[in-house]
Formats: structure tokens, sequence, C-alpha cells
């Protein structure tokens, strides 16, 4: 069958295309839905900004975290970070995971092993975006070099880590020995 700019797809990759979003969409919700039984979204903001306060100290800042929803970290001095669910990585998360575990044609402990991989890789950039963002407000900006910095590292960091991810581990998943 002729498709888009004139590349040609099989019935066989249309079915399996269909089944991999299928299988994303589910495995998405019901990672979704667990976790949030599993562990309130504020336990998480509060690990998220303990982990981030810790940082903060270790430079020199002092002052509280303050638990509602969301989570704030308040400084000495006068600063307030928001860390709310976006801040999390739990979306990210979910979404390399289900991503993963939906490849059809790997094997599963493949599949397993690059999820838990690339969760903590996307973790650990995670951290890096949200200190990052605080050095910049830390640093005295203009709030509109602030909301830039804020906006363009946390879309950056969506497509480099979960694309990234992703294909990386595909490569290394199908690379022949």
């Amino acid at each position: 069958m002729k498709g888009f700019f004139g590349f040609s797809f099989e019935r066989k990759d249309t079915i399996n295309t269909g089944r991999f979003l299928l299988y994303f969409v589910f495995l998405y919700l019901i990672f979704s839905t667990l976790f949030f039984f599993i562990a309130p979204l504020q336990s998480v903001e509060g690990f998220v900004a303990g982990a981030t306060f810790s940082f903060l100290q270790a430079i020199g800042y002092s002052g509280k975290i303050v638990l509602q929803e969301p989570v704030l970290i308040e400084l000495d001095n006068g600063v307030k970070i928001v860390i709310s669910e976006l801040c999390t990585g739990l979306m990210e998360m979910f979404i390399i995971a289900s991503a993963i575990l939906a490849s059809a044609g790997i094997s599963w402990r493949k599949r397993i092993f690059g999820a838990l991989a690339s969760i903590i890789v996307l973790q650990l950039f995670n951290f890096a975006r949200i200190f990052s963002t605080i050095l910049v407000i830390l640093s005295g900006n203009p709030i509109e070099i602030i909301e830039f910095t804020h906006n363009i590292l946390f879309r950056v960091f969506l497509f480099i880590v979960i694309a990234g991810s992703y294909i990386v581990w595909l490569y290394f998943s199908v690379k022949k020995s």
C-alpha cells in the first residue's frame, strides 16, 4: 500500500503499529492509575522537594519545605520554589516505560531492563533540569528569562530524554551481538 511521501506500508506494519499504540496507551493508563493509588502525588512531590532542598542546602541555602499541594520550598532569602506534578518526572517515566514495554519483537528481559534503566536516566536528567532552573532563579535574572529557561528546559527535557532513551534502548536491543 502506498503511504505518505512515497513510503510503502505493508498491512502487517500497519497492524504492528496499531498494536504498539494500543499497548502503549493501555500501559500508560495502567501505570499512571496504579501509581497514584500506591503513592499519593503529594508524597512524590515531597520526595522531589526533599532531594532538591538537600541540593540547595549543599550549596549554602537554608529554608523549609511546606507540604501542601503543590509542595513549596521556601528559602530564607524569600524565594519560593513550587514543586508540582510536572516537576516529578512521573509523566515522562510512564511514557518511556510504556513505550519500551509495548515494543513487540524484543525479549521481555530486554524490555524490563530497558524500562528500568530509562527511568533511572530520566530521573537523573529530571533532577538536573530542576537544579538548572533553580540556579537560574537564584541568579536574580528577570522573570522573562526564568520563564523562558524553565519552559525551554522542560520541553527539551521531554523530547530529548524520552525520544533519546527510547532510540538508544531500541538500538542496543535489536543490535546483533
